[in-house]
């Protein structure tokens, strides 16, 4: 019998696209008004909520294993720190070529409908609200719905490559706005390759939130003075006052974070292979076993391991139907007419 996961993911993710674009329908006929509201449905309800129970249902599955699916598991403290500081750099990464997409769509007649002042109303309580629906909301609910389900259960049905770029398009689109969509879907590649090195979506829970977290730090640091985000505007102030100087500072920041990108990816799976060998050898309590008898045993899981290859790689290995696809290339459809909307209209 064949076997249909890979279509139900894509039924799930498109109904959680449609689900999406209604409720930013409604807010902007006025219909939903509260954040609270609008940001409850759209990501604990649609991108949390509903991709883990329909995937549970459509696949029988238990939600204790829906989990491991989709890559909600624990890792190490080391591994915990690395996707901290993978965070701080990808929000540079993030920053610079969300200057850059704007740049050029901002070229091409595109102009957004902006309510900023000079002036930001600041309380620890506005602050606080604003790291709950801005930070840790999206950094945990968004990555179960594209890590989760889209690459980590997906690439256990399909090339991994192919889900990483499918999901990070999605990604991109599902902020349904042309604004958002090139930054965001090159932060969900990056976030994606470290889901896929890490073999868990909690590094790019991570690296998410910190991405989000900063973002909404420096927006109210520039405007209340505060030391890190005064600091950081200096530099800015001074480069853009001279474009040799900009030229070259921007060059040499974007290639050391890109090294120290790769880096700590690399620290990401040294920590993982070692914590795997561990948990081998402490299961296989193979140095409580004479050389012989732990020779057989190691004989014995490489014979279980190439048949569970060959079977595994079967259907990861198969590019997918038009069929199979059906779901997929309507929520492609759906996401790329609303973000182009945003084009013409420049609307936010």
């Amino acid at each position: 019998m064949k076997d249909k996961t890979y279509i139900k993911i894509n039924i799930i993710y498109f109904i959680a696209m449609v689900l999406v674009a209604l409720i930013f329908v409604l807010g902007a006929f006025g219909i939903i008004t509260s954040d609270w509201l609008s940001t409850f449905l759209i990501q604990i309800v649609i991108m949390f909520a509903l991709p883990i129970l329909l995937y549970s249902l459509f696949t029988k599955t238990k939600i204790k294993d829906t989990f491991k699916t989709f890559g909600i598991k624990k890792v190490s403290p080391a591994i915990i720190g690395f996707s901290i500081l993978l965070g701080v750099v990808l929000y540079f990464i993030n920053s610079f070529v969300a200057t850059v997409s704007q740049s050029f769509i901002a070229l091409l007649g595109y102009e957004t409908v902006s309510t900023s002042t000079t002036t930001v109303q600041f309380s620890y309580a506005l602050l606080l609200k604003e790291f709950l629906l801005s930070a840790i909301l999206p950094g945990i609910c968004e990555e179960v719905l594209h890590r989760g389900l889209m690459l980590h259960a997906g690439k256990k049905q399909k090339n991994p490559h192919y889900c990483l770029i499918i999901s990070s398009l999605l990604f991109g689109l599902i902020h349904l706005n042309i604004n958002q969509f090139f930054y965001a879907a090159i932060l969900g590649c990056l976030m994606g390759y470290v889901t896929l090195v890490a073999d868990s979506i909690i590094p790019s829970m991570i690296i998410h939130f910190m991405n989000n977290a900063l973002a909404t730090y420096f927006y109210y640091g520039y405007y209340l003075d505060w030391p890190l985000a005064s600091f950081i505007n200096g530099i800015e102030t001074a480069l853009y006052s001279n474009i040799f100087l900009f030229i070259i500072f921007t060059t040499i920041g974007v290639c050391a974070l890109i090294y120290l990108y790769f880096y700590f990816v690399k620290k990401i799976a040294v920590e993982r292979s070692r914590r795997e060998v561990q948990k081998l050898v402490h299961y296989l309590e193979l140095n409580q076993l004479s050389i012989t008898e732990a020779q057989s045993r190691v004989n014995e899981i490489n014979v279980l391991l190439k048949k569970n290859s060959q079977n595994r790689y079967i259907n990861r290995n198969k590019k997918p139907t038009f069929s199979e696809n059906i779901f997929l290339y309507s929520s492609l459809f759906l996401g790329g007419i609303v973000t182009i909307s945003s084009f013409i209209w420049g609307i936010i």
